[in-house]
């Protein structure tokens, strides 16, 4: 019973993007409080795109390496 599509590893990987990005956030809003940076409305937007950016890797990052570990787990089992 194969399963095809990879529906659970994008899921898992979405989750996982948005988890690792969450932690990103926080560090980076530790980190700026910590300095005594107070955020503008140019600073807000470019946290915004760094955590986009972020998110989109590291969702594809997880995605193509559970997707790669499916490959062989499956061609193995023949």
């Amino acid at each position: 019973m194969g399963r095809r599509g990879g529906e659970l590893e994008a899921f898992a990987a979405f989750l996982g993007g948005l988890l690792a990005t969450g932690v990103l956030a926080l560090a980076m809003a530790g980190a700026g409080a910590l300095a005594g940076i107070h955020a503008g409305p140019r600073l807000t937007k470019v946290v915004i795109a760094v955590l986009t950016a972020a998110w989109v890797v590291i969702t594809l990052t997880i995605y193509l390496r559970l997707t790669a570990r499916g490959r062989t787990r499956s061609g193995s089992r023949s």
